[in-house]
């Protein structure tokens, strides 16, 4: 759901579904990084076995995962002043984070199937602009919580362009995977 209708919701709700907005978008943040982990090691292992020739990665060496955050935990933070910008921070930094350790994975997997009989058409990305937290939070406070809600609504559109640009790439490289296999049959 995007950030206007959690907005809308909230207000007609007296805040309520502020708490389910950052519940979900945490839930939905740990489900991501899993599934990509998973996806990861899948294709690591899948052009592992493919490329006879040339030197296999370890997946075990891959950049440390972002850990699942506590959904209900964090959402209740966010009743407080400083542990909201507490969750809202660690938001933007992990999935800065995610999107590096991302960039450097398809820029190996590009890089070992450049050679492949299987053409593999994406492209590393970052969504998530670079924008100060001091800036945002010295804004929140000339505010008086103003910049707080803009805050949350680039983190949520953040993650939302990220989930989209993820679903292409996933399907190109489920793609790729399913055509590896049959030319491997």
């Amino acid at each position: 759901m995007w950030f206007s209708m959690w907005t809308v919701l909230a207000v007609s709700s007296f805040g309520v579904a502020w708490f389910l907005m950052v519940y979900y978008l945490i839930k939905r943040r740990n489900a991501h990084f899993s599934r990509q982990q998973k996806l990861e090691e899948l294709i690591l292992d899948k052009i592992n076995s493919a490329n006879h020739k040339k030197p296999k990665i370890d997946s075990s060496k891959q950049k440390k995962q972002l850990l699942p955050r506590n959904s209900l935990g964090l959402t209740l933070l966010t009743i407080l002043i400083v542990p909201a910008f507490y969750v809202f921070y660690f938001l933007k930094n992990d999935l800065q984070k995610h999107e590096e350790q991302e960039h450097d994975f398809l820029s190996k997997v590009i890089t070992l199937t450049k050679d492949s009989e299987v053409p593999l058409n994406i492209q590393p990305f970052i969504t998530s602009p670079r924008i100060s937290t001091k800036k945002y939070v010295v804004l929140s406070v000339a505010t008086c919580g103003l910049a707080a809600v803009y805050w949350l609504y680039r983190i949520f559109n953040d993650y939302n362009s990220h989930f989209k640009m993820q679903w292409l790439i996933e399907d190109e490289l489920l793609s790729f995977l399913t055509a590896t296999e049959k030319k491997e049959s």
